[in-house]
C-alpha cells in the first residue's frame, strides 16, 4: 500500500489522462485555426474531425470496461497511450484523403476514453485511504496540464523550433515548423512519455476467468442500494458535463463578440481556464482528503455552478477571471472527485465498472447538450441562457449526490481476488481499511 501520494504509479496515471484527453484532445482544438489557414482543411471538414474524435470518445468510454474485463489493463493502458502518440505522427501527411485523418481522430478518442477510465482503478486502490483524494488529483491534473501544454506549444511548433541531432561526427539540422511541425512535435512528447510511463503499470493480469467469462462471480447481484449509489453517481456525472459546456463551447467568443472586448482579452481568460484546469485536481484532492469526498464534491458542484452563472450576474473583468478561474479548477477537479467518490461508494470490486459508465454517461449527455446548445446559440440574442442551462444542470449534480447514501458494510476479513488495475489482488490488501459490500 503506497503511503505517499506523489510516485511513478500516480504519475503514470497523470501521463495517461495527459497523453488520451489533455493531449490527445485538446491539442486538435488548439490546431484547428492553423489547418484552415494552411488550407489542410475547411472549417467544415475541421469540425467533423472533432465530431470524429468525440464520436471515438463516446465508443471508447461504452467499451472500457468491457475491455478491462477481457484483457490485461496494463496492456489496455500501454497500446492506448502508444496509439495516440501514433495518431499525431500518422496526421502529419498533409496529402492523405480525409478519410485517414478522420480514422485518426477516431482513435485518438477511444483510446482517450480509455486512458480517462482505466487509470484511475489501476492507481487509487494501490493507495492509503487517507491520501486517495491526492492520488486522484495527481491522476487527473493530466487534463489540465496537457491543455495548458497544446495551448503553449502549439503556436511555437507551428512557428518553427530547431532540433539538430549529431550524426557520424556531423551536426543534422531538423526542424518541427508549420502544421507538420505541430502534428510531430505533440506526437514526440505523447512518445516520450508513453515510454516513461511504460513499466510503471503493476504486472499484467486479467479477471479470473470466473467473473470475465460470465461465470459464477459474474452471477453474483449487485445489492439494490449499489445499483441506486451507481445511477446517482452516473446522472450527477452526466449532468456535469453539460456544466461545463456553455464555457468551453462559447466563452471566448461571448467575450468578445458579445461583450465587445479584445480577442487578446478572450485568449487571456481561456488561458486562466487552462490554468485553473491544472491546479484543480491537486487541490480538490487535497482538500477532499481533510474534509471528506462527498462534502467537496458537493461545493465543488456548487462552486462550478457559480462559475456557470456568473456572467449572467456580470460581465466586469473581475467576474470574468473569477468565473474562468472557478470553471477551469472544477472542471477536471469534479472529474477527479467522482472517481474517487465511486471508490469509496462501492468500493474496489465496483469502482472500474461504476467509473467506466460514469465516463459513458458524461460522454453520451455532453455529445447530446453540445449539439442541443450549438443548435440553439444562433437563434438567441445571447449567450446567458445558455449559461444559465449550465449552472441549473449543476444544481441537479448537487441533488444527486445529496440522494446517495452508502450501501450497508461489513468489515473484510478475507476476501476474493479481485483486479485493480492490471494485478489481481486480495481486496484486503489493497483496501485494507474499506469494507465489502454485503450480499
Amino acid at each position: 500500500m503506497l503511503q505517499a501520494a506523489l510516485n511513478r504509479l500516480s504519475l503514470a496515471g497523470l501521463s495517461a489522462t495527459l497523453i488520451g484527453n489533455g493531449i490527445g484532445r485538446f491539442a486538435f482544438i488548439a490546431l484547428m485555426p492553423a489547418l484552415i489557414d494552411a488550407g489542410w482543411f475547411t472549417k467544415g471538414e475541421a469540425s467533423q474531425l472533432s465530431v470524429a474524435t468525440l464520436l471515438g470518445y463516446v465508443l471508447g468510454a461504452w467499451a472500457a470496461d468491457w475491455l478491462g474485463r477481457r484483457y490485461a489493463v496494463a496492456t489496455l493502458l500501454r497500446a492506448s497511450m502508444l496509439i495516440c502518440s501514433v495518431s499525431f505522427f500518422a496526421c502529419a501527411f498533409h496529402d492523405a484523403p480525409l478519410a485517414w485523418y478522420y480514422v485518426w481522430r477516431t482513435a485518438a478518442g477511444f483510446c482517450g476514453a480509455i486512458l480517462m477510465v482505466l487509470p484511475a482503478p489501476v492507481v487509487l486502490p494501490q493507495h492509503d485511504a487517507a491520501i486517495r483524494g491526492r492520488a486522484s488529483g495527481i491522476v487527473f491534473s493530466g487534463i489540465g496540464l496537457g491543455a495548458v501544454l497544446s495551448g503553449l506549444l502549439v503556436p511555437v511548433l507551428i512557428a518553427g523550433v530547431g532540433v539538430a541531432v549529431v550524426w557520424g561526427g556531423s551536426i543534422v539540422p531538423l526542424a518541427f515548423r508549420g502544421v507538420e511541425g505541430a502534428w510531430l512535435g505533440m506526437g514526440a512528447i505523447c512518445l516520450a512519455l508513453t515510454v516513461s510511463a511504460w513499466r510503471q503499470w503493476p504486472p499484467e493480469a486479467s479477471l479470473p476467468p470466473a467473473a470475465a467469462d460470465g461465470g459464477p462471480a459474474a452471477k453474483e447481484e449487485v445489492p439494490a442500494e449499489s445499483r441506486l449509489t451507481v445511477w446517482l453517481i452516473l446522472a450527477a456525472h452526466g449532468l456535469n458535463a453539460v456544466g461545463y459546456l456553455a464555457h468551453t463551447m462559447f466563452w471566448v467568443d461571448y467575450i468578445v463578440r458579445e461583450q465587445g472586448r479584445s480577442l487578446a482579452m478572450g485568449g487571456f481568460m481561456w488561458s486562466m481556464f487552462g490554468v485553473g484546469a491544472a491546479i484543480g485536481p491537486l487541490l480538490t484532492g487535497s482538500l477532499a482528503d481533510k474534509f471528506g469526498l462527498k462534502r467537496c464534491l458537493i461545493a465543488g458542484f456548487a462552486l462550478k455552478a457559480v462559475a456557470a452563472a456568473m456572467p449572467w450576474w456580470s460581465s466586469s473583468v473581475p467576474a470574468l477571471f473569477v468565473s474562468s478561474i472557478l470553471m477551469g479548477i472544477f472542471t477536471p477537479g469534479i472529474v477527479a472527485l467522482v472517481s474517487a467518490y465511486a471508490l469509496e461508494t462501492v468500493g474496489p470490486a465496483l469502482h472500474r465498472r461504476a467509473w467506466g459508465l460514469a465516463t459513458f454517461s458524461f460522454s453520451i449527455t455532453q455529445a447530446g447538450g453540445g449539439f442541443l446548445m450549438a443548435t440553439a446559440a444562433p437563434h438567441l440574442d445571447s449567450y446567458h441562457p445558455l449559461f444559465l442551462a449550465s449552472a441549473l444542470a449543476l444544481l441537479g449534480s448537487i441533488a444527486c449526490v445529496l440522494l446517495i447514501r452508502k450501501p450497508a458494510m461489513q468489515e473484510v476479513a478475507v476476501a476474493e481476488p479481485v483486479a485493480t488495475g492490471d494485478a489481481v489482488t486480495p481486496e484486503s490488501t489493497l483496501y485494507p481499511n474499506a469494507t465489502a459490500l454485503e450480499k
